[in-house]
């Protein structure tokens, strides 16, 4: 049985409406028969509107949820699903087939996404399974989070935070603080299935597609551009991956002697 694929839309203003309505247009080329839930993260009329139009044509359910964030709905969605099931950001593009994608028995799957020092957040995130385009088993995260915990020593075990799929920051006094993106805790933690080149160049993910506005630093300053490009022409965003990973390159923090 194909597992369901689910997407939170969000739409911050108007002109983000297009970060939202992407991946619909490719939608079909990865995912060519999986049933497909669509949620609006506490959309305008006008929005959900445009969003459930677009998830009705690709053969989608659409239903509008009160306001939310993506870790948290993802962590919801884990808490209350019984079979395996694919998350998706609205700002994706296939270019082939990942219905199909071999992962084994696995805990969770999706693209590595190396640590880095990312200078609009301030942070160093840590490496983890970028949520774009994620497969995970509900059940076995849920295993998995219990074993972690039970990993702490009691009286804390039940009492200690576990940020295991939750965005977390850490403070850090005499140096960089971390971000642990979400899922970052569950991977560091010795869990996930990273993706191979194979089913990495199966999709294209342009990021930032729903913040992009508020991105005003140095380091991404092409990147509204990039989007812009794509969204005239989405088989442009062939290619990105290989720039993403120049760009990892570069924020690559200094390993102290």
């Amino acid at each position: 049985m194909t597992a369901t694929v689910h997407i939170l839309a969000t739409v911050r203003k108007p002109e983000l409406l297009r970060a939202a309505l992407l991946v619909f247009q490719t939608l079909r080329v990865g995912f060519p028969t999986a049933h497909v839930c669509v949620w609006g993260n506490g959309l305008d009329a006008a929005s959900a509107e445009a969003v459930s139009n677009v998830a009705t044509f690709a053969g989608g359910k659409f239903c509008n949820l009160p306001a939310t964030v993506h870790d948290v709905w993802l962590e919801n969605l884990i808490a209350r699903s019984t079979a395996p099931f694919w998350i998706l950001d609205t700002d994706v593009v296939f270019h082939s087939n990942a219905e199909d994608f071999a992962l084994g028995d696995c805990v969770f799957a999706g693209r590595l996404e190396p640590e880095f020092d990312d200078e609009f957040t301030r942070c160093r995130h840590v490496e983890r399974l970028h949520t774009c385009v994620m497969y995970l088993d509900p059940a076995r995260v849920r295993a998995a989070s219990v074993a972690v915990m039970d990993k702490f020593p009691d009286p804390f075990r039940v009492t200690c935070e576990h940020p295991l799929l939750r965005m977390t920051r850490v403070p850090v006094r005499r140096g960089q603080s971390l971000c642990y993106d979400t899922t970052a805790g569950l991977w560091q933690a010795g869990y996930g299935t990273p993706f191979t080149p194979k089913q990495n160049d199966a999709f294209s993910h342009i990021h930032c597609g729903t913040y992009i506005d508020l991105i005003k630093v140095d380091s991404l300053a092409d990147l509204k551009a990039a989007h812009a490009m794509v969204y005239a022409d989405p088989q442009r965003s062939r290619g990105m991956l290989a720039v993403q990973t120049k760009f990892y390159e570069t924020r690559k923090p200094e390993v102290k002697s």
